[in-house]
């Protein structure tokens, strides 16, 4: 345990690093600051991160984040996975963000719309490329400090990222759908039992959109998700009421028979404060 008080979010443990395995290409060396959400996908500002236990708590306990005046980083790839493979396929996720935000702006001025949607154009490879990029990224340090090995759930994530394009053929499901709020998730692993059906998912969700990236035909999702192809030339929000108290999947209420299991150094929470 580090020396940290109970008041304050362990998040301070997992914040400080020089080397160590890069979370996407695996080598071995100096790793560097990612922003997740990427730059130019949001207002950068002052934030407060936390694990996801120290706001879903239930004890009432004040957890004191950890602040960072210019967004949420992890320090977790190197400079190359940083710069040249996220940094090639950011600029994708900068100009749907842009055209998303856009559109709902004039969907939620314009009272008179008959359309509860909005759509824009984009190249699925590259938008999925730097949004899995940033959820293997944005976790603790001390997966930097474990020797890479071969795992079915995360091995073909990080050959995805790294340009293998039929790396999920097999492996992976994606979905996504509306997400109304300022707090940014992102969670590398949950485990998530359903009435029978168990689950692993990981979410990167900031405003306008939830992704979330499961296991292939086992997926567990809320109702208004809509699922991701390479294929697909559009993205469509659904701008809806309806089912937003699923938005924040898989961190919603549980109801009957349902059960959730993740690690809180996984699981990073980040919200803008005063500066």
């Amino acid at each position: 345990m580090g020396n940290y008080s109970k008041n304050l979010s362990k998040r301070i443990e997992n914040v400080r690093i020089t080397e160590g395995y890069c979370l996407i290409c695996g080598k071995y060396g100096f790793l560097t600051m990612d922003h997740v959400p990427p730059k130019g996908s949001i207002t950068i500002t002052k934030v407060e991160q936390k694990h996801i236990f120290d706001v879903l708590r239930a004890e009432g306990t004040k957890i004191k984040g950890v602040s960072s005046t210019n967004g949420s980083k992890f320090k977790t790839i190197c400079a190359y996975c940083n710069n040249t493979i996220l940094g090639a396929n950011d600029v994708e996720i900068s100009s749907v963000i842009k055209e998303l935000n856009r559109k709902i702006n004039i969907y939620f001025t314009n009272l008179n719309s008959i359309y509860n949607s909005v759509s824009v154009p984009f190249n699925p490879i590259k938008f999925c490329r730097a949004m899995i990029g940033h959820i293997l990224s944005a976790t603790t340090v001390k997966d930097c400090k474990i020797t890479p090995q071969y795992t079915p759930y995360f091995t073909p994530l990080q050959e995805f990222v790294l340009g293998d394009d039929n790396a999920l053929n097999n492996t992976h499901d994606i979905y996504y759908w509306f997400y109304p709020h300022k707090m940014h998730i992102s969670s590398k692993m949950v485990s998530f039992y359903n009435n029978g059906n168990n689950c692993i998912v990981s979410i990167l969700s900031f405003f306008p959109i939830a992704f979330l990236v499961t296991e292939k035909g086992k997926g567990i999702f809320p109702a208004q998700a809509i699922k991701l192809t390479f294929k697909d030339s559009h993205i469509v929000l659904n701008l809806s009421s309806g089912n937003l108290d699923y938005s924040t999947f898989p961190f919603n209420h549980l109801e009957g028979n349902q059960v959730i299991l993740t690690s809180e150094n996984h699981c990073i929470v980040s919200y803008p404060i005063k500066g």
